[in-house]
């Protein structure tokens, strides 16, 4: 009967009080001066304590006393009183602090403990005293004394958590307060047994288990697994349990230390807690840090100096800190049509590892990478802790990806290029606007009204600009890291709208690459550059397209495709204009010169180059002298004959035809010169006002190709822009944009602005 009343008890929870060491039999009361501590973590002040004094058999004898927790800290005190033996049962029942979660309990948890009271100066509860209660009880049934039967209880526990170090001093006199070894072996045993439980889950669990040890001094079957469960998640938590207590503690105003918690864990279940980890002064040495690998792979051995079992895999589930080397990471995109985007990627180091008779044996696969990889291959103790690595460095090599022809544009590709043409589009046309207001300027005084750093056709121009230059220099990227085959018609469209910034505002931030834009925001911006080195880096990289790029008819309107794959032809015409603008007329003369001989393209009587667009097709026909156009609708502007075309043709076979007879201008043939004019206005039925040749090469391109983009380039390059726009010296460049000054510190306002 009495068993079955212990039982029920200990199903509403419980902690055990132990008694002092080698108690003698006594014959007469005694008075004892009775205080103590109860942790879970500390219970809170108010928990009630009950103390029923006992006799030699544990049977209850007299009165029961009653008194609560007078602090925080889970001290209680119930002053003198008269026992006719030293034994007692204390049992305590409250709120306390749940150190897994860092926070009060939300419910009350009792726990128990038996004391010998003589010679002790406290007495506490905590969950090793509750733990052995059921132990203590049923030995001393057997007619076991209670202080033998305290210590087998007390040393068939501590085995049973692989704590056999700790068998000779009683758990009655374990705090956590005390910041030894004792105090980190009730934290991490309480803490192990808690876990995620509710209140009323940790005392079902804890009635299971006291019942369970109290048979026999062992865990078995299920409640032993789930104990081993219990240690693979607890791992994990520890560091935050630490810093939880000493949290607690220091709110309370007492600093308390607590020890690293993994070393009082028996991890493997071998009977001794802590050999998993290494011990403090211990090290593991590889013979070896780092292995340089060739591409092809290749065998490896290193010794291994441990004085703990190593493992390649954390064997519980610990929180693992680490920075482990990456391979560089790729966009993963639709690049090319016909290619599947694993082709391209950088694969990461591929190799097997196992450890032997301390030795790590490493077999490295060949590396499918263009970059050198590196990877870091950790050895760890049993919980986790990273306790060596070595470091392999593996060579990168070419992918062998067989290309008959330039692949088309995949469907990521092709959205962007879309892109890149609708900004530059945009970018041009307000570029254009901005041509049109110093072609009209004699009678409306736009420039003076409408050419300020604040407004916002400067501002529209310069920054679609830029953004089709972000996006295009994306694109390079991400072709340069697969079948790098971009490169050349990447370079003509950046020509484009870089000598368009340069013809308008001199210096200018000369960006080329993807990673530069960074330092916009990270550095607040970049300098400027000259037009002489902006100039330079064109007409290199202009060069090189001549030489690589197919000799076609140009479809710049047909689709993306079109747009990006330019032809010879457009890089010789920009490239070309270049050197017009740089006075080099006799270096522009024969690119100009072979457009007209490939016989592509054909003057036509039209005056304008919009196409007819069709919801399904495009047809060119009409337009069958552009040589490269981009397609946009911006609206018009009526009120000064500023208008905007659905196409801007910005390179046509009648500006190659100008741009010659301009060329054989400046090398004093004006005779030849005046050949290619007649030929434009005969193929166009113009009649002209003008009667000197220049001043019909800026007639006809006023009204042929004032749409184009093109027009003030070619009024500065001919030294007619002040006379014929009636500006300033200082006008023949345009304000920096305000919103650009605010945020790039590196640059300055154009003189005059």
């Amino acid at each position: 009967m009495r068993y079955i009343i212990v039982s029920l008890t200990l199903l509403l929870a419980g902690l055990t009080v132990s008694s002092c060491e080698n108690i003698t039999e006594h014959t007469r009361p005694q008075t004892y001066d009775i205080c103590g501590k109860v942790e879970k973590g500390p219970y809170i002040s108010g928990s009630t304590i009950t103390i029923q004094p006992l006799d030699e058999q544990l049977q209850v004898l007299g009165s029961m006393y009653n008194t609560t927790i007078t602090d925080n800290l889970g001290n209680f005190v119930l002053g003198k009183r008269e026992f006719l033996t030293p034994y007692a049962d204390l049992m305590a029942n409250g709120y306390f602090f749940n150190e897994v979660k860092g926070e009060l309990s939300i419910g009350t948890l009792t726990l128990r403990g038996f004391a010998d009271l003589r010679d002790c100066e406290s007495v506490n509860v905590n969950i090793l005293t509750h733990l052995k209660y059921a132990r203590i009880q049923t030995l001393v049934d057997s007619g076991i004394s209670f202080p033998d039967a305290n210590k087998q209880a007390q040393k068939e526990l501590f085995e049973a958590f692989g704590l056999g170090d700790f068998t000779n001093e009683d758990t009655s006199t374990f705090s956590i307060m005390e910041g030894n070894d004792n105090s980190a072996v009730l934290i991490a045993i309480s803490s192990l047994l808690l876990m995620d439980r509710s209140e009323a889950a940790l005392t079902e669990y804890l009635a299971k288990l006291s019942r369970d040890f109290g048979d026999d001094g062992l865990f078995s079957g299920t409640n032993q697994s789930q104990i081993n469960d219990d240690k693979r998640k607890l791992a994990a938590i520890l560091p935050s349990i630490r810093e939880n207590i000493t949290s607690r503690y220091t709110e309370l105003g007492i600093s308390v230390n607590v020890k690293d918690l993994s070393r009082y864990i028996d991890w493997n279940s071998d009977g001794l807690a802590g050999n998993e980890i290494l011990g403090d002064g211990e090290s593991v040495r590889l013979d070896k840090q780092s292995i340089d690998i060739p591409n092809e792979g290749g065998s490896y051995t290193i010794r291994i100096d441990s004085p703990i079992p190593l493992f390649l895999e954390p064997q519980v589930d610990y929180e693992i800190s680490t920075n482990p080397t990456l391979p560089d990471q790729v966009i993963n995109i639709s690049m090319y049509e016909g290619y599947d985007e694993s082709f391209f990627m950088d694969k990461p180091i591929e190799c097997e590892c196992q450890i032997e008779e301390n030795t790590l044996r490493i077999s490295v696969s060949k590396l499918t990478s263009r970059n050198n990889q590196h990877k870091d291959i950790l050895l760890y103790d049993y919980i986790g802790n990273i306790v060596a690595s070595l470091t392999l460095n593996q060579s990168g090599g070419a992918l062998n990806i067989p290309i008959s022809e330039t692949p088309l544009l995949g469907n990521d590709a092709t959205t962007i290029v879309e892109g890149i043409a609708n900004t530059m589009a945009y970018g041009l046309s307000c570029y254009n606007i901005i041509e049109q207001y110093y072609c009209h300027n004699k009678s409306t005084n736009l420039v003076e009204d409408d050419i300020y750093p604040s407004h916002s056709m400067i501002s529209k121009a310069w920054g679609h600009f830029y953004t089709a230059n972000r996006d295009l220099l994306l694109l390079k990227q991400l072709d340069s890291t697969r079948l790098n085959v971009y490169a050349d018609y990447c370079n003509v469209l950046s020509a484009i709208y870089y000598s368009n910034l340069v013809y308008a505002w001199g210096n200018i931030p000369y960006i080329t690459d993807y990673e530069m834009f960074e330092n916009l925001y990270s550095q607040g911006g970049i300098p400027s550059s000259s037009p002489q080195k902006v100039f330079d880096n064109l007409k290199a990289n202009l060069t090189v397209a001549i030489a690589n790029l197919p000799e076609k008819r140009n479809e710049s309107i047909k689709d993306a495709n079109g747009f990006f794959f330019a032809s010879k032809d457009v890089a010789r015409v920009l490239l070309a204009n270049i050197h017009m603008y740089e006075g080099n007329y006799n270096l522009a003369l024969p690119l100009l010169q072979k457009v007209i001989e490939n016989g592509f393209y054909n003057l036509v009587a039209s005056t304008n180059f919009k196409p007819s667009i069709n919801t399904d097709i495009i047809d060119i026909t009409e337009s069958s002298e552009v040589i490269f156009a981009l397609i946009y609708n911006a609206g018009t502007r009526n009120s000064v004959r500023i208008t905007q075309p659905d196409v801007m043709p910005y390179i046509t076979l009648s500006d190659v035809y100008l741009s010659i007879a301009e060329c054989l201008y400046k090398a004093g043939k004006e005779s030849d010169a005046e050949q290619y004019i007649t030929d434009v206005v005969e193929a166009k039925n113009i009649t002209l006002n003008e009667s000197k040749t220049l001043m019909k090469i800026k007639e006809l391109r006023e009204s042929l190709l004032l749409h184009g983009g093109t027009f003030f380039a070619f009024l500065k390059r001919s030294g007619l822009a002040i006379s014929e726009c009636q500006i300033e010296e200082y006008q023949l460049l345009f304000p920096i944009p305000q919103d650009e000054l605010n945020t790039n510190k590196y640059i300055s306002q154009n003189p005059g602005y």
